[in-house]
């Protein structure tokens, strides 16, 4: 009798434990894979934002560029648009001093 107790116990109780002992080593092994997987999405999301900064700080420069060329352009059409002003007096002056000089 004695050794049938010793074989249920040995046939349920050690398969029982087995498997409470692999599941909870497989609970951590999924929690830790499931960490790694996280951490591997932060290291890429990471990067990418490192990516898109980069991208972000060379538009500004090329923005900042460019602002300053407009600038620079609508002081000149500015200057432009006097000097044509300028002219165009000193064509209507010389028209005048065509037809009013005696021929």
């Amino acid at each position: 009798m004695e050794t049938q107790t010793i074989s249920l116990i040995t046939d349920c109780l050690v398969p029982a434990i087995t498997a409470a002992v692999g599941w909870l080593a497989g609970k951590r092994k999924r929690r830790n894979d499931a960490l790694k997987s996280m951490q591997d999405s932060i290291d890429i999301l990471s990067l990418e934002n490192k990516r898109l900064i980069e991208d972000l700080t060379t538009v500004n420069r090329e923005v900042v560029a460019l602002r300053k060329e407009n600038g620079e352009l609508k002081t000149s059409v500015d200057q432009l648009c006097k000097e044509n002003a300028q002219l165009k007096t000193e064509i209507q002056d010389l028209r005048k001093q065509i037809t009013n000089a005696p021929a």
